[in-house]
C-alpha cells in the first residue's frame, strides 16, 4: 500500500491529483481543509489537502519504496509535512530523500489511526455521558494524632529537599460545609480551611480517601511547626511526588535484543502504543522487531502489520506460547545488531482464566539469554474498581510497569496515582492522543502531581 498526501486551490482539485498520480484504483482515506495562518492569512486562499492510498504489489519490499512519481510528489508537500507534523523537522542519523521518506512513513502512520475501520478503537466506545448531578462535598475522615514534639525544626527530609518547589502551586476553590468539625485539627481557621479545600479537590480528581488520608497523616506534626499555606502546599506535594517515584522508561541493556511484552485488557489501545513506542525508536537510529501474540481478535495481527510496514520493521505472528523463544532467535538471527523486540499480546478479561494462562505462559517463555520488561497497559478512563480487579489479575503472574492511555479522554487523573500506590509498580509512560509518535511521554512526576493539586 502507497499512502500520499495531493494539495489542490479545491477539494477536487486535489482529489484529480491524487487519481492522476495513483490511478482510478486510489483510495480517498481524508479529506482537510487548510486556513493559512498569520497576518498573511487575509490576502490567501485556503486550500485542501487529500490524502490517498492504492495497494502496491511492490509494497511487501518495504513501505520506504515509493515510486518516482510518488517521491516528486511527496517532495512537492514536504513543507505542508513539517507544517502538521513539526516533531519530523529533525530526524536524528537521517538526511536528504531518506529523511522525507521517514516523515512520509510516521504521517502514513497517523493516517492509518485516524481510520474509522480500526477495529481496536471500536472495541470500547464510550459511554454516554449522564446528566450532571450537583457536586458533593466530601470531608476529612482522618483523625488527629496525639501531638509529637518534633524533634527537627524542619519537617523536610533530605529526600524531599530534592523536590523542585520553586514553581507556584495553585489550588482551586471548593466550596466547604458549614458543619465540619473544626475541633478536629488544632489549627487556625485559615488552615482549617485549606485542609478541607485540599482534601476536596483531591476528591474531585477522583483521588481515593485512602490515600488523601496517606498524604495527610502528618498534616498535623507540620502545622505544630508552621502556620504558612505556602509550606503546607510545599509538604503535601513533596510527599506525592515522592510517593509517585521515578518513571521506568525502555532502556537497552548489555545483552541484545530486549524482549518487551505489553499486556492489558482489550481496547486500551495496545497496539497502538507499541506503534508509537516503535516510531520513537526508529526517529532514534534503533533497530527493532515487532512479534504479536494477539491471534483471537480480528484484524489485530493486520492492523500492525500496517505500522510495520509503514516502519519497514520486520514482524512474526505466533500462535501459541511455545513459539516465541524460536521466533526471537529467528529475529535476531535475520536482523543484525537488533536493539528491541516489541511484543503484542492478547486483550482479555481479567476473568478470562485460560486466557490468562496463556498470557502467563507467554512472559515465562523466555530463557535467562534475553533481558525482558512488561508494560500493563491500562486505560485512564477505567473506573477505579475495575482497575483494581485488572491489576490483582495481572499481579498473580507478573512484575510490570505501569503505562497510562487515553488521557485526553478525561479530566481526572486521580486514577494514575491510585494504582500506583495500590500496586507499588513504576510508572513510565502516558499517551494523550492517537497522533504517531507525538502523543506519547514519559510521566512527570511533578506535573501530574500540580494537576492533581489544581494547577495547571
Amino acid at each position: 500500500m502507497t499512502i500520499n498526501k495531493y494539495t489542490g486551490k479545491t477539494e477536487e482539485e486535489a482529489k484529480e491529483k491524487a487519481r492522476k498520480a495513483l490511478g482510478s484504483a486510489a483510495i480517498i482515506m481524508n479529506v482537510k481543509e487548510i486556513k493559512p495562518k498569520g497576518l498573511a492569512g487575509f490576502f490567501q486562499s485556503k486550500t485542501y489537502e487529500v490524502t490517498a492510498a492504492i495497494e502496491d504489489d511492490d509494497f511487501s519490499e518495504g513501505a520506504m519504496t515509493f515510486s518516482k512519481q510518488a517521491q516528486g510528489n511527496n517532495l512537492q508537500n514536504q513543507e505542508s509535512l513539517a507544517a502538521t507534523n513539526p516533531s519530523f523537522e529533525a530526524v536524528a542519523g537521517v538526511e536528504g530523500d531518506d529523511a522525507l521518506l521517514l516523515k512520509n512513513a510516521f504521517s502514513a502512520v497517523n493516517e492509518v489511526l485516524e481510520r474509522q475501520g480500526i477495529d481496536e478503537l471500536k472495541e470500547e466506545p464510550k459511554p454516554v455521558e449522564p446528566a450532571p448531578i450537583p457536586k458533593k462535598t466530601f470531608e476529612p475522615t482522618y483523625t488527629r494524632p496525639t501531638p509529637v514534639k518534633p524533634k527537627f525544626t524542619s519537617p523536610v527530609t533530605v529526600a524531599e529537599s530534592q523536590v523542585d518547589t520553586t514553581e507556584p502551586m495553585f489550588v482551586e476553590s471548593t466550596k466547604l460545609s458549614d458543619d465540619y468539625d473544626k475541633a478536629s485539627l488544632s489549627i487556625d481557621n485559615d488552615n482549617h480551611v485549606f485542609v478541607k479545600m485540599l482534601y476536596n479537590v483531591l476528591l474531585e480528581n477522583e483521588v481515593q480517601e485512602r490515600y488523601i488520608n496517606q498524604v495527610l497523616e502528618d498534616m498535623d506534626k507540620i502545622l505544630q511547626s508552621s502556620h504558612s499555606l505556602d509550606n503546607l502546599l510545599s509538604s503535601v506535594y513533596q510527599k506525592m511526588v515522592l510517593k509517585l517515584g521515578t518513571p521506568n522508561e525502555i532502556s537497552f541493556g548489555t545483552r541484545r535484543p530486549k524482549v518487551v511484552f505489553f499486556i492489558g485488557p482489550t481496547g486500551v489501545g495496545k497496539t497502538t502504543t507499541i506503534a508509537k513506542i516503535a516510531s520513537k525508536f526508529k526517529l532514534e537510529g534503533k533497530k527493532l522487531g515487532l512479534i504479536t501474540a494477539d491471534t483471537y481478535r480480528m484484524a489485530a495481527a493486520n492492523q500492525l502489520q500496517t505500522y510495520a510496514n509503514i516502519l519497514d520493521v520486520p514482524l512474526n505472528v505466533i500462535y501459541s506460547p511455545d513459539e516465541l523463544l524460536d521466533t526471537v532467535k529467528k529475529l535476531s538471527r535475520e536482523n543484525e545488531n537488533l536493539d528491541l523486540i516489541l511484543v503484542d499480546t492478547i486483550g482479555f478479561s481479567h476473568k478470562n482464566e485460560e486466557q490468562k494462562a496463556d498470557t502467563k505462559k507467554l512472559i515465562e517463555a523466555l530463557d535467562d539469554i534475553y533481558e525482558k520488561d512488561v508494560y500493563l497497559v491500562l486505560s485512564a478512563t477505567t473506573k477505579y474498581v475495575d482497575l483494581i480487579d485488572i491489576v490483582d489479575s495481572y499481579m498473580e503472574f507478573a512484575k510490570f510497569n505501569l503505562l497510562f492511555t487515553k488521557l485526553d479522554e478525561t479530566k481526572c487523573l486521580g486514577n494514575i496515582f491510585n494504582i500506583k500506590i495500590y500496586t507499588d509498580s513504576p510508572l513510565s509512560y502516558l499517551t494523550v492522543g492517537q497522533n504517531v509518535p507525538d502523543d506519547i511521554e514519559v510521566v512527570n512526576a511533578q506535573k501530574l502531581v500540580k494537576q492533581l493539586l489544581g494547577g495547571k
